[in-house]
């Protein structure tokens, strides 16, 4: 039971949230005035492409809009963009971005550099279907902190028919013995986070859900998102996206996208082969993107995507000095 104190604290976060999403328009211009162009922090979180190579065709997965060439990051690459992560204190590393990590056979000595350089949290996102018991084991060992794995909870017929090329109980086979071994030894982490894509809200469903609430250590349950317009071109999104701001985007071959909706690579912000994150993320083309999304909701791939409607938009709050100048939101909104 949630106590009052939280239900408080819960109900005047969402006041805000309206609020902010309603004055969108002053947002944005006061961005623009402010010179959030230029990120005045860095990437909360770098999400490092280990292969955007996959081993199901999901039914709602853009796969074949993806024209990019496809492969596994090289383990020096990795290490390079690892190791400016650690330099520059950045805490969080994401391993997955537009694929099925586990393809990539290296991944668990990845982990193990990672953790080893000293970053905070390392996680990624899996279909869970390859994660064997030697590699569960490994990846324990390595420290990996969190595991999301996206399953259905309408069933076996639902997930087989929509993640065409996976089997139902040999992932759900996978995620116990990951959660069995955790325990015989003795560690609490990685973390278990099931996503599950909303359905239909049956009665089957709600059970399903509430049988792994038991288990998991977090369950996500989320509705589908159109991937930046693939799926469907109709958004109503104009609030800034956190994305430009906050998360720095790897893809396998080293170049950066702007943000792990543009699966394609549609927007190339920078190559980690000849340059540094820290040259990447402030300089012209970053900013530029930036630019444009608070001028015209662009770049193209921003226009129509409905991503940002599942963010909260109190992430604004975490751009230095912006936070302080809340009260020019209002004051411009009566210019």
């Amino acid at each position: 039971m949630i106590s009052s104190p939280l239900k408080i604290k819960a109900r005047a976060r969402r006041v805000v949230e309206s609020a902010l999403r309603r004055q969108a328009k002053p947002v944005r211009r006061l961005m623009l005035a402010t010179g959030r162009d230029r990120s005045p922090v860095l990437p909360e979180i770098v999400q490092i492409e280990s292969t955007n190579i996959c081993n199901a065709k999901c039914v709602f997965c853009p796969r074949d809009e993806m024209h990019r060439s496809q492969g596994i990051m090289s383990f020096d690459l990795f290490r390079k963009v690892v190791d400016e992560c650690a330099e520059l204190g950045i805490t969080h590393v994401r391993v997955h971005n537009y694929g099925e990590p586990f393809v990539d056979r290296q991944l668990v000595e990845k982990v193990r550099y990672a953790k080893s350089r000293g970053i905070r949290e390392v996680g990624m996102i899996s279909n869970g279907s390859l994660i064997t018991e030697p590699v569960a084991r490994g990846m324990i060992e390595a420290g990996l902190d969190a595991i999301n794995i996206s399953v259905d909870a309408s069933g076996r017929e639902v997930f087989e028919s929509t993640r065409v090329g996976l089997k139902y109980d040999k992932v759900i086979g996978n995620i116990e013995r990951l959660v069995r071994l955790r325990s015989e030894m003795g560690r609490r982490r990685p973390k278990l986070i099931l996503s599950f894509v909303r359905q239909n809200n049956s009665a089957d469903e709600q059970a399903f859900i509430e049988h792994w609430r038991r288990i998991a250590d977090k369950i996500h349950v989320t509705d589908l998102h159109n991937w930046a317009g693939t799926l469907n071109t109709e958004s109503d999104v104009n609030y800034p996206c956190y994305r430009p701001w906050l998360t720095f985007t790897v893809l396998w071959d080293g170049r950066v996208s702007l943000c792990c909706a543009d699966f394609d690579g549609r927007t190339i912000l920078g190559d980690l082969n000849t340059s540094s994150i820290s040259e990447v993320w402030n300089a012209e083309p970053y900013m530029r993107a930036r630019r444009l999304h608070l001028e015209s909701g662009g770049p193209d791939i921003c226009r129509s995507c409905d991503l940002p409607s599942k963010d909260s938009p109190l992430w604004v709050v975490k751009l230095k000095g912006f936070g302080e100048r809340g009260q020019g939101i209002r004051d411009k909104d009566r210019e």
